[in-house]
């Protein structure tokens, strides 16, 4: 005989911890606590800010130790650069002093193009001056690879580049940008495909000299970049800005993270958690992180147990059966259920 109880995952009803669900971790703070050691070691996939190498080796190196099948990306963001010094960023306090202006994007009016408040963007494209007979990448790359060259066993701890606003289009910003500084606006058109050749040939650059299983994981899930990558985020997801807004942007995420490489990362926060957790478990090749410097909560991770086949859409539902339960997703309501399956 069998019965079939209907749950959410906050409230469990008898599954056991840990399965299927494969956990990341959005580490963009400058440090790591030691009492978050032992917290982080029972991720899968650990993305952990530059500046922490700089800061707390050490720290990183014991969750290693705890969890030597943590995979550990080093989290940069190469297209923004703080405006100021940041207390305890001394990496990029050194990066800021040292980046000659030429390379910082600017608009036709010589103002630094801005996204994100107090923070200015950098000149990804290939139409970026040239200082020395190098362009913003060529630098950029450069100064990781000497910095991290001062880093003690910086190789045996992590496996890859996490590489935010890893976008292959710029030219959404602003109608004024002015990528070769000649004072003129540059074409929509002709600037994203400058960006696109920056962005491929930066990730070039970082491959160089790395081992064949070396990760590259990018912030913003573009298919333009899926032959490059080993994986992308959605960032907030679902995002409805990849070419479809229905549910969200749901149906259109789904299909791309599909597509997308084995390290693939649906972000969620505390609001979401459940349905992201849900829909990840849809896919074979993604991870689910919640919000910033932080694990997700432990009561939310079921023994789902193995798939048993992929799933499946029934009346506007989605669908896939576990070994202990059933996965139901309504991408349209944005909310998720746990059917668990016991025998007597």
């Amino acid at each position: 005989m069998r019965k079939i109880l209907v749950i959410t995952l906050f409230i469990l009803l008898g599954l056991n911890l840990q399965a299927q669900i494969k956990t990341a971790v959005y580490w963009t703070a400058a440090t790591i606590t030691e009492n978050m050691v032992d917290i982080l070691a029972k991720d899968s996939l650990l993305i952990i800010d530059i500046e922490n190498f700089n800061n707390n080796l050490r720290n990183i190196e014991k969750i290693k130790k705890l969890n030597p099948q943590v995979r550990i990306l080093l989290y940069i963001n190469p297209m923004e650069m703080w405006d100021k010094k940041v207390a305890g960023r001394d990496l990029n306090n050194k990066l800021q002093a040292e980046t000659p202006h030429q390379f910082i994007l600017k608009k036709t009016d010589g103002s630094p193009v801005v996204f994100w408040k107090n923070m200015h963007m950098m000149n990804i494209s290939m139409h970026c001056p040239k200082f020395k007979d190098q362009k913003y990448i060529d630098f950029y790359v450069e100064w990781l690879n000497k910095e991290l060259a001062q880093i003690p066993k910086i190789n045996s701890v992590i496996n890859g580049y996490f590489i935010d606003n890893g976008t292959t289009t710029i030219s959404w910003i602003s109608d004024k940008i002015d990528a070769d500084n000649d004072g003129k606006a540059d074409l929509s058109n002709a600037l994203d495909i400058s960006w696109r050749s920056g962005m491929i040939e930066f990730i070039n650059l970082l491959e160089k000299d790395k081992p064949k299983d070396f990760i590259i994981v990018t912030n913003k899930a573009e298919k333009s970049l899926f032959f490059k990558n080993d994986g992308v985020m959605f960032e907030k997801f679902p995002n409805d800005y990849l070419g479809d807004t229905i549910a969200k942007g749901w149906y259109r995420c789904m299909d791309l993270a599909e597509k997308a490489g084995e390290f693939t990362i649906f972000h969620g926060d505390p609001q979401n958690i459940e349905f992201v957790i849900a829909s990840s478990l849809l896919l074979d090749n993604v991870y689910v992180c919640m919000g910033q410097n932080r694990s997700i909560p432990r009561e939310y991770l079921l023994n789902v147990g193995e798939p048993l086949g992929k799933y499946y859409e029934k009346d506007e539902l989605q669908y896939r059966d576990y070994e202990n339960c059933r996965i139901e997703v309504n991408p349209k309501k944005q909310t998720a259920k746990f059917i668990k399956t016991d025998k007597d």
